[in-house]
């Protein structure tokens, strides 16, 4: 049995707790803050650039047809978020990253799933609001995004090593292979 803590150790092992409490905290209010801004400002602005441009509203069907992406999105986020707390012991912040490399669930078949899940999310929310200009800039999203990839890949490399490499050979960045593909 190990002998009880000293009063000194007990509080530095609290400080410690809240001090990863705290840091837990803030980095899922800044995953929120980035929910916020893209799921509300995407279209503000999409619709924005719909009235300045004279750009008519996307019809009905179309539109309607937002809710599916909408929902794989969310649900392919909240997917890979869990996978994220249970698995890697971390958040999707890159401030407070998994600690163990996650490779199960999405990230079996893609490196990119929570991009992707956004992307596809965010394109259902462009496709509900009716906006033309909104899907034109889920689009053109993606061109920043490819050089937030490049450098999340160095640190992952940086992070796990051999690991990552062997996920990386394994698994393609975005496009899922097909089960006859897959090495």
């Amino acid at each position: 049995m190990a002998p009880p803590k000293s009063e000194d150790e007990s509080g530095n092992t609290r400080g410690a707790l809240a001090a990863t409490v705290a840091s837990r905290t803030l980095a899922w209010l800044e995953s929120l803050a980035l929910f916020v801004a893209l799921y509300a400002g995407l279209p503000v602005a999409g619709l924005a650039l719909d009235g300045l441009l004279g750009w008519p509203r996307i019809g009905d069907l179309l539109r309607w047809a937002g809710l599916l992406p909408l929902v794989l999105g969310a649900a392919g986020i909240a997917w890979c978020f869990g996978l994220f707390v249970r698995v890697g012991k971390g958040t999707p912040n890159p401030f407070v990253p998994p600690q163990i490399l996650v490779t199960t669930g999405p990230f079996a078949w893609t490196r990119n799933p929570i991009i992707l899940s956004h992307a596809l999310a965010s394109l259902g929310v462009a496709l509900l609001v009716a906006s033309p200009a909104a899907v034109l800039l889920v689009l053109l999203l993606g061109i920043p995004v490819q050089f937030v990839v490049r450098h999340e890949e160095r640190t992952l490399d940086e992070r796990y090593g051999e690991a990552y490499q062997a996920y990386r050979e394994r698994v393609p960045r975005w496009i899922p292979r097909g089960r006859n593909q897959r090495r």
